[in-house]
């Protein structure tokens, strides 16, 4: 207890939640967390209950499990919790002043940008570039074969992103330039960087070239259309269209940021949820049989993919979000208390951070019966165990904080999972598929499956109307 100790007075530490036991003088639990961090969280909540915490380097963290300790976690406002400490390894990424690094106010005006990039027009020229994209990959595939399909899905997820994000003759032009510099970005997002985002690391200095770099094609990008009056249906015209409110426009870097920071939102999440539908899908064939059979009932004999189409997939949608129940890709949510409250018989001082943990939640017995079990029909209406509790999902965060990218993710996902039920089966490669914690982004340890072309399959090609 020496880390509270320093940390803390005598008088606030006794109004903590129990400690879990051990850890080292500075790095605290951080090796256990690493090992099997969701292990780890869940022992302490076995122990202790919904609330407990655990050491941090910097300062205790206290662990907020449990539908209304969750609820709080959310609800709470920004003049009481940032997340603005909480991310300051996003910064060099996502550049000064943008998101993570902006007054709450500002940050709460840019995130705001993103809701006329989910206006109907633009949500069906997505939609039809979503379709255009996995018909493009999978013709590579052939009758049959085998596939990683974490790394199909970063691939495809790449550049269905990256074409809604700067339109498709980007895509066609610079996707190569894009990809190389959006490796560097991506490859700084690690332990050390939370920790340390500013060491002189090698990978941190790759980071600061590939930003400049960007920041530098965007502009290019900027320039180029504004100078030819173009126009196009993606989320950089709406950057460009966009002011604050003051009537302030976007700086280049500025639209730069923001558009990794959308980038960041969704591209390794989609990607590793796309490898664990297939992986639990191969699992569970009789939930593939009943995608299968919706695909049949939404489509008929039509030969065009619509946005209206991709909405009526219900089983579809559950299926997702029952793998982002199962498998969520944030482990974790940081905030750091401004300014200290109490919950049940506690006192959380200023100072402390808290933490949410979205692989704990999902699992809670009170919240989601058989938690362990792929259910997909858990989401249906007669069920609708996701809206039990408003802060049992929190996949996508909650609150006035949930991603932003949500409704974009979940359209891409069910895009590019049409497109494969229709035209393939799966079956696993190897018994055991097990969480990646390496990575901030928790994926699969392997996602090997084995393909084959479905005959006969329900035709469809897409279509933005």
């Amino acid at each position: 207890m020496a880390f509270l100790r320093s940390t803390f007075p005598k008088a606030v530490r006794a109004g903590l939640p129990p400690m879990i036991p051990g850890g080292l003088p500075v790095l605290g639990h951080i090796p256990h967390m690493s090992r099997d961090p969701i292990a780890f969280v869940q022992r302490g909540r076995d122990r202790f209950g919904d609330l407990f915490c655990m050491r941090l380097p910097g300062r205790p963290t206290v662990v907020m499990t449990g539908h209304a300790a969750q609820e709080r976690f959310f609800r709470m406002r920004d003049d009481q919790v940032s997340q603005r400490e909480a991310y300051q390894f996003t910064i060099p990424v996502f550049g000064k002043g943008i998101a993570y690094d902006a007054e709450p106010q500002i940050m709460k005006e840019q995130m705001g940008f993103f809701h006329a990039a989910l206006r109907e027009s633009r949500l069906r020229a997505y939609c039809d570039g979503f379709m255009d994209e996995a018909e493009r990959m999978f013709t590579r595939w052939g009758d049959e074969g085998i596939a990683d399909m974490r790394e199909l899905g970063n691939e495809l997820t790449f550049y269905t992103s990256s074409r809604s994000l700067l339109g498709l003759k980007v895509r066609e032009q610079l996707s190569r330039e894009f990809a190389a510099l959006w490796h560097d970005l991506d490859g700084s997002f690690n332990l050390a960087s939370f920790v340390a985002p500013n060491a002189p690391l090698p990978a941190m200095r790759r980071r600061d070239r590939a930003r400049a770099k960007m920041g530098a094609m965007v502009s290019r990008i900027i320039d180029e259309r504004r100078a030819s009056g173009h126009v196009e249906e993606d989320i950089l015209q709406t950057l460009m269209e966009s002011t604050y409110k003051d009537g302030t426009p976007l700086s280049h870097d500025e639209i730069t940021g923001l558009l990794i920071t959308i980038m960041f939102a969704g591209h390794h999440t989609s990607g590793v949820t796309f490898a664990w539908t297939a992986i639990l899908l191969s699992q569970h064939p009789e939930v593939t049989r009943e995608l299968i059979r919706e695909q049949e009932q939404v489509l008929g004999d039509r030969e065009t993919v619509t946005l209206d189409d991709l909405r009526a997939m219900h089983k579809l949608e559950w299926t997702i979000k029952e793998t982002l129940r199962l498998y969520p890709p944030l482990i974790m949510l940081f905030r750091k208390v401004l300014e200290g409250f109490t919950i049940a018989d506690y006192t959380i001082p200023a100072g402390a951070m808290i933490m949410a943990c979205p692989s704990v939640a999902h699992r809670i017995p009170e919240i989601f019966a058989n938690p362990h079990s792929f259910d997909p029909s858990r989401y249906a209406p007669d069920r609708a165990e996701d809206k039990k509790f408003p802060y049992g999902h929190i996949a996508f965060g909650a609150g006035r904080h949930r991603c932003m990218g949500m409704v974009f993710a979940l359209l891409q996902l069910r895009a590019v999972w049409s497109h494969l039920l229709r035209n393939y089966e799966f079956e696993l490669v190897g018994p055991h598929y097990r969480v990646d914690y390496t990575a901030m982004i928790a994926g699969p340890d392997r996602s090997v499956i084995r393909y084959r072309r479905r005959r006969p399959r329900v035709t469809a090609r897409s279509s933005a109307a």
